[in-house]
């Protein structure tokens, strides 16, 4: 198993200018909604390409999804006109993260120790004590705390909880139904007597979830506070898979535990001398660029420490091309992440700069011909992906010069990822890349002129749900670790 790099879940952005720069605010006309490699998207065109969907939500959002769609395949089709064995194209934010991966892995098979062989009896014990495979039926009732209530709400609240409590022991539980219907203030349940059927551990906040599996069948718990406010919770059945049946996964998952434990106790031992801290606004800053990570960072901007160290710190720069290689979706979810969720993802990445430092120490550093091989590895996979795209070779038609094929064909494209039709072309940290190189523009102070059109161009059609396909699969070079977004609040 492959894991020595502790990645977690990030999320932000940092700050730094606006949109767009003064001088190219002052050159991109009003009409413009995307720039890209001396082509322009103008609200006209945005329009049209709305309106090939009427089902499509009719949202600043979209329009900003559309433009950048547009920007990524024009700025991809005109790398493949210029030079369609694509060797022009900076695959660096696609290799990098895999040779450092790489090194970080020779690091590990060095350092790492650890017991595989663990006996029945021994996995048995484990199994018992850990009961990964139980699941309980359990009723709540919930008393809602609002977060600024004062000392004497609380206690208020409180007392009111452990009357309801006590009427529940004095009937052994029998009442527990009527009284969640009188006085719960979860919707999701009171009308079914605050029934939650079966769950698994990590299914409910932590809090609940650590006190509902203490209790037995017929147990009932004292008030337990969660985000939520406070909850009485009745057990009222266990159950868990036979030992026999999960011996081998169970084993599997053992034996990763250990090899996660010798890992993190080796990355402590590295980093904890080291004083790690993080900077003050450092929090806004990964909030700010996960909003805007398409954003330039200047010189200053990029260096800008947000974890400082004994003989290093984490820039804002590698923190934005770190998140730059996460999906859209996860990476938004940094915007609602709590400081200390996104604390822990700072110094994550801090460690991680630290293990891969201590990697080119110990000479794990890839050869240039390693390099070389892996990028013509992603140079290759990139070509298959364009080239099922056809925005290789592509053919001015009658009347139509080298320019006005590329913008047809992409055209075309976006066209049919709008009507469902086709997956969009997932270029990740690579779009980035080609924006840097090839100039790409999103102008959003154009949005509401194209949802304005739109409004008044569109018959009226029910939006529904999803706006754009998911992307397709993202061909990798090698496997990498991938950090998480942070955790969803239960």
């Amino acid at each position: 198993m492959r894991k020595l790099i502790p990645l977690l879940a990030l999320a932000g952005a940092l700050s730094f200018p606006a949109c767009e720069s003064f001088g190219q605010a002052l050159g991109a006309h009003k009409n413009v909604v995307a720039r890209a490699a001396g082509h322009d998207l103008t609200v006209d065109q945005a329009v049209a390409l709305m309106n090939q969907n009427p089902r499509l939500p009719n949202q600043p959002d979209l329009v900003n999804a559309l433009a950048n769609l547009w920007v990524d395949y024009t700025l991809l089709a005109a790398a493949a006109q210029k030079d369609s064995t694509l060797k022009s194209v900076n695959l660096e934010p696609l290799v990098k993260p895999a040779l450092e991966q790489g090194m970080v892995w020779k690091l590990r098979d060095k350092v790492i120790h650890f017991d595989t062989m663990i006996s029945d009896a021994d996995l048995q014990k484990l199994y018992q004590e850990q009961s990964p495979g139980t699941q309980v039926r359990a009723r709540h009732i919930l008393f809602r705390l609002p977060p600024d209530a004062t000392p004497v709400q609380r206690d208020s609240i409180l007392k009111l909880a452990q009357s309801v409590r006590a009427q529940v022991v004095a009937s052994a539980g029998k009442n527990f139904g009527e009284l969640a219907r009188k006085y719960s203030e979860d919707p999701g349940s009171k009308a079914q007597g605050g029934e939650l059927g079966f769950f698994a551990k990590g299914q409910m906040v932590a809090p609940f979830d650590a006190a509902a599996f203490k209790l037995q069948p017929g147990e009932v718990s004292a008030p337990v506070e969660t985000p939520f406010g406070l909850h009485i919770i009745q057990v009222e059945e266990r159950k868990q898979t036979p030992f026999e049946t999960v011996k081998v996964q169970f084993r599997q998952k053992a034996v990763q535990d250990r090899v996660q434990q010798a890992e993190t106790q080796y990355v402590a031992r590295l980093t904890d001398t080291l004083g790690l801290k993080v900077a003050d606004g450092a929090f806004d800053v990964v909030r700010d660029i996960a909003k805007k990570p398409e954003m330039k960072l200047g010189g200053r901007a990029g260096d800008r420490a947000l974890v400082t160290y004994k003989g290093g710190s984490l820039a804002a720069g590698t923190l934005m091309d770190v998140l730059r290689s996460l999906p859209a979706q996860q990476r938004t979810q940094f915007g609602s992440a709590t400081d200390d969720q996104l604390k822990n993802v700072l110094l994550g990445l801090a460690r991680n700069q630290v293990l891969i430092a201590e990697a080119r120490r110990q000479g794990f550093a890839a050869s240039k011909q390693q390099q070389d091989s892996l990028t013509n590895v992603a140079r290759q996979q990139l070509m298959g992906v364009v080239r099922s795209a056809g925005l290789i070779g592509i053919k001015p038609q009658s009347g139509e010069n080298d320019e006005q094929a590329v913008e047809r064909k992409v055209r075309s494209l976006v066209e049919a990822v709008v009507k469902g039709e086709q997956n969009i072309i997932p270029l990740g940290p690579l779009a980035y890349a080609l924006r840097e190189q090839f100039s790409g523009q999103v102008y959003d102070r154009s949005f509401p002129n194209v949802v304005a059109k739109v409004q008044a161009t569109r018959p009226p059609v029910p939006p529904q749900g999803l706006q754009l396909p998911n992307p397709a699969p993202v061909p990798t070079t090698t496997p990498t670790t991938t950090p998480a977004a942070p955790p969803a609040k239960k």
